[in-house]
Formats: structure tokens, sequence, C-alpha cells
């Protein structure tokens, strides 16, 4: 009898400690959005919610839809991925999604839905615990950002041009007095990448905010509220995230002086074994590795020297991709961290998104050292001067494959 009643109360205490955690759980709207049926999903910025949360539920406050697939964006670059499909109705509720046990920051709900007609009206609802209601979202970088002196003339290279010491360049924009709001885009084609930095040039800047946001749709903010002196190179600003980078948005403006506008350029460098024979990389894209690019001038031919990243075990062959406009190309010099260069001369015209090659290498594979181009942007000679000033010059890309 006795024993029955020891059972009988441990069965009560563990019922009345679920009930307590149960108790203590709250759910609270986090987001809302008009969810378009005829299109395939929606993203939900929580990201301003306060605290962390255990899970979340979604609720349909009117219209009904087919959910096919749900993908929590947590704040340190994780994704927990849902693929159940369930039919949500006006002033339903959804199972639980997403709960580890744990509470933790939540960025951005990305729903996918069977297409339809009409708008249903989703509300995200936040499954919170009162130590994850007390818990704040770590801050980014606040204050000067460690930095270093740098030459104050302009770096004219084209996106992805790999730079000395395996900067990777992703773009520049010049920052008004004014706040400005700026996008750098990469897209997946270029790689991935561990860290990025910023080189500023000609006047100091404020940045508001430094961003990155991934192909995913999640995001990582590296700095808030920070400084960087002119002519000044930061330190590398260190990515959580092993995703592919779609674009970099910076808030920011220059200091108000004499000075005028400060020129910003973001570099990146390649994550560790990208490029290695055994590389990720080999992954995408075929096996192409992007290796560098470079600005094709209208006149003459363009002598430029492309620089090749950390390549172990090297390629076997290269190509050649034009963009904006097409090319002439003349000539590619390959030279090698050993043994006798390899040229491919020639004189071709290159159309943009119709790749020239491959070019094979008669040794094999071999470690590149640098690649050596030349070649030129060409123009409508109908239009004559006209399509050189109202045109860009094109861009030339040097892929290779191992």
């Amino acid at each position: 009898m006795l024993r029955k009643l020891a059972v009988a109360a441990l069965i009560l205490a563990l019922a009345g400690a679920e009930s307590g955690t149960r108790a203590e759980e709250k759910l609270t709207v986090i987001g809302t959005e008009n969810m378009d049926l005829g299109a395939s999903g929606v993203a939900i910025d929580v990201s301003k919610a306060k605290g962390a949360y255990r899970a979340i539920r979604l609720r349909s406050k009117s219209g009904t839809t087919r959910i096919t697939r749900v993908q929590l964006i947590y704040a340190d670059g994780t994704i927990h991925d849902e693929d159940r499909a369930f039919t949500l109705a006006g002033g339903e509720r959804s199972h639980t999604i997403g709960d580890n046990g744990r509470d933790r920051f939540i960025d951005r709900v990305s729903i996918t839905n069977q297409p339809g007609k009409g708008q249903v009206v989703l509300d995200v609802l936040g499954i919170q615990t009162g130590n994850g209601a007390r818990m704040a979202r770590p801050k980014a970088a606040t204050g000067d950002i460690a930095a270093t002196d740098t030459a104050a003339k302009p770096d004219p290279s084209a996106p992805g041009t790999v730079k000395d010491g395996g900067d990777v360049m992703f773009g520049y924009q010049n920052v008004g007095f004014a706040l400005d709001r700026d996008i750098i885009k990469v897209g997946g084609e270029a790689g991935k990448f561990d860290r990025i930095r910023l080189r500023v040039l000609g006047n100091d800047i404020h940045i508001v905010s430094l961003k990155v946001v991934y192909i995913d749709g999640s995001s990582e903010d590296l700095a808030i509220d920070a400084e960087v002196k002119a002519n000044k190179k930061t330190q590398w600003l260190e990515l959580k995230n092993e995703n592919f980078i779609r674009e970099i948005q910076m808030v920011y403006r220059s200091s108000p002086s004499l000075k005028g506008q400060a020129r910003v350029e973001v570099t990146g460098q390649y994550a560790k074994g990208w490029l290695g024979s055994g590389g990720e990389g080999r992954q995408y894209n075929e096996g192409w590795v992007l290796l560098g690019a470079q600005t094709a001038g209208f006149t003459g031919f363009d002598h430029d020297t492309i620089g090749v990243g950390e390549n172990e075990g090297g390629f076997t062959r290269l190509r050649i991709v034009a963009k904006d406009r097409a090319i002439t190309l003349k000539e590619i010099r390959v030279k090698f961290t050993s043994g006798p260069d390899e040229v491919f001369a020639m004189r071709e015209r290159v159309d943009p998104g119709t790749p020239y090659g491959p070019l094979e290498f008669k040794g094999g594979r071999a470690p590149i050292k640098v690649i050596e181009a030349r070649y030129r942007s060409r123009f409508d000679l109908m239009k004559g001067l006209k399509s050189v000033i109202e045109g860009k010059p094109a861009v030339v890309e040097i892929w290779g494959q191992h």
C-alpha cells in the first residue's frame, strides 16, 4: 500500500512539474504577414521580437492555405527545416514547430505554400518561457573597428578580382554626408567566404549598421554604431554562417568635413577548403570555380594580371566569361607555381552568357600562381563612340576546373 502511495505521489509531482513548465510558457505574436497565395511562399522577419523562443506555432487570422514547408532561421545562422505539409484554415493554429528544448533567438520564419488564389493573413506565435523572455540578443561590435593604414588610391578592380593577400573584391560605394543605405551584391556563384573587411578612403565614416544577408534568407549583423577612419583597412570581420552570401547591406554616412565623400570598398576571403582540389567549390557550377575578374577597357588590349588564391592540387583547365558586353580575347598566359608558363593565343569574340573554352593544360593538373590576360571591350561600329560613352565596359571572369 505504501509503495502504491509513493508511486502515485511521484506521478503527481511529475505532472505538477510539467504543468508548471507549460504554465510558464506563453504564446506571443512575434510577426504578422499578408501571404499572397499566388506566390510560392513568404519570409517573415521576426528579428525585432524581444527575447528568445522555445518554438513557434502559425495561426491563420483569415483565409485557408496548404503549407508544405517551414524554416526557422536562427540568429546564429543555423536553420530548422520542417518538411511537413498541413492545412491551416481561418482561426486555426498549427502544431508546434522547431521545439528542441532550448530558448533561441529567431531571425526569420520562411514559409512555403501550395499555390492558390487569394490571400491569407498569418501570425507567427512565439512559444516563450520566462527564461527566454529575460534573454537579450548579443550585440554586434560597436565603437571603433580595429584598422590599419592603407594607400589613399582607389582600387579599380572589378567584382570577383582576387587581390594580393587573398582579398576578393565584392564592390565599392561612395558615401555622402546624409545617411546612405547601400547594397553590394555578392551571389552564390562567387563562392563561400569566411570573413569580410572594409577599406575606407577619403573621409571618416560612421556605420549605423553593417549586415551580411545569406542566400537562405538568414542574416548577420557585423557592426552597429561603429567608426572607421579615412584611409584605413579594417580587421577581418569573421562570419558565423557557412552559407553563400547574397548581399552586404550598409547603412552609414561620411563625417561632415571639408574632406568630402568617402569611398568604401568591401572585400572577402574565401572559406578554408573552398579552392583546393578536394575543396567544396568542386560541388557547385559543375566544378568550375571563379578565380578572378577584371574590367576590360575599350582602347587597345588591356594586359591584366589576375592573382589566384590558395589552390592546392591546382587546376586542369580554364574558361573565360564576359559580362555586360562582348570582348575580343587575344591571349591567356598561365604562370604555374613551378614549371614553364602555358600560353593560349587567339583572337576571338566572346559574347556575354557564352563562355569561351575550356582551355586545357598540356601538363595536366597544376597549382596556378597568376594568370595574365589580354583583351578589350567591343563596341558597336554602327553607333561608334556613343556606344562607348553610354555603355559600361565588360567584366572578364576567369574560371578554373580541377
